[in-house]
């Protein structure tokens, strides 16, 4: 699909190759893999590639790019679906269009000792005005806070750390200035040329990610903890490390039982509620951010937090009661499982969703005759 962005500037929306063509070279500044740097061109291509590629990308260009499009076009590499990109446009004092592409397959955070691969979030920036190079930087810092921004936003978590995602471990960013009208020397957050650049990059971010990966913000509880490492399957597996035996529900019922009992309380909004305050409040704490409390101590601990068994006990008992609440004691004087590993909070957290569900399921049995 072609659409004019700009008098002279268009771009071309494919399934292989996302590409900017303007009659008059842009100027450009990029991370780009393939002709990056500052430089001027008047093509810019977001090629789509294998999702495990692993060739040269200035041979893999010059096979596939330059032909088509010119040796001097700034190309950008992608595993992710073209046709799930995000297109985003603002006009003030100048026209900006934001345009987005995005995988977070491998999302990383960019203190991970071993982030991923895989996964790209790319964007290209191009704004109808003179720029200035400092202020061409001065977009990339203002785009790169807004990329951030949108993805905690969705709650996008590192694959390896598990920490808030700042990106993956591949992006690309672009900006393209068409050369109009006088230089704009700055870009930051104090002026509308970095609003409207954090505006766009937000929503265009925001939007692919949720197009391409489908994180909508209000995803399932069971999602929200599979991104943190807890899967459904561990929690059933800690569940029957507790099970007192019955003479009409041998294990695999006893599972199917609980299961069902424990994707009903995680389908309930306060208990979900309760189990994400559980997460940040554990965040907080491994920030020394809790009141009182600093980080060394929180690791330890400290006898005196007694938060966490009070979120507990509430989620216990909203799903089961003061039944829920005495399973909810026995769950967490033995840690069966995963509850071993969990921090200070989780551990009460989850360990309170797991009981509740047990105490669920003994009720069912002692119904049966």
């Amino acid at each position: 699909m072609r659409r004019t962005l700009f008098e002279g500037v268009e771009v071309n929306l494919g399934q292989e190759a996302i590409v900017v063509e303007s009659k008059r070279p842009l100027k450009i500044l990029s991370s780009a893999p393939v002709n990056g740097g500052l430089r001027s061109s008047s093509r810019v291509v977001n090629l789509k590639v294998e999702k495990n590629f692993s060739e040269d990308p200035e041979e893999h260009f010059r096979a596939r790019v330059a032909p088509i499009w010119g040796s001097d076009a700034v190309c950008l590499m992608t595993a992710a679906d073209l046709t799930k990109v995000e297109v985003v446009e603002r006009s003030g004092e100048v026209r900006v269009v934001v345009i987005v592409t995005a995988g977070t397959s491998n999302a990383t955070s960019v203190t991970d000792m071993f982030p991923g691969s895989g996964g790209t979030i790319n964007t290209i920036i191009i704004v109808d005005r003179d720029l200035t190079e400092g202020c061409m930087a001065n977009i990339i810092i203002s785009a790169t806070e807004a990329k951030c921004k949108a993805l905690s936003s969705l709650d996008v978590r590192s694959f390896s750390s598990r920490q808030l995602a700042t990106g993956t471990s591949s992006d690309a960013i672009l900006v393209a200035s068409t050369g109009n009208g006088d230089a704009m020397k700055y870009a930051g957050s104090a002026t509308e040329l970095g609003r409207l650049v954090g505006e766009c990059v937000e929503e265009a971010v925001r939007g692919a990610v949720v197009k391409h990966d489908g994180l909508l913000p209000h995803r399932p509880l069971a999602s929200r903890l599979k991104e943190r490492g807890i899967a459904v399957e561990d929690l059933v597996s800690a569940a029957m490390e507790m099970f007192v035996p019955h003479p009409k529900f041998p294990l695999e019922r006893a599972k199917r039982i609980f299961e069902k009992h424990l994707l009903e309380a995680m389908e309930d909004p306060n208990i979900s509620a309760l189990i994400m305050a559980a997460f940040r409040m554990n965040e907080d704490g491994e920030r020394g951010l809790i009141p009182g409390i600093d980080k060394m101590s929180f690791e330890g601990d400290p006898v005196y937090l007694v938060a966490d068994e009070i979120l507990g006990i509430s989620i216990a008992m909203q799903i089961a009661g003061y039944y829920g609440l005495f399973e909810f004691y026995r769950f967490d004087r033995i840690k069966p499982g995963i509850l071993a590993r969990l921090p200070p909070f989780i551990d009460d957290a989850i360990g309170a969703l797991i009981a509740g569900a047990s105490s669920r399921m003994y009720s069912d049995m002692v119904k049966v005759r």
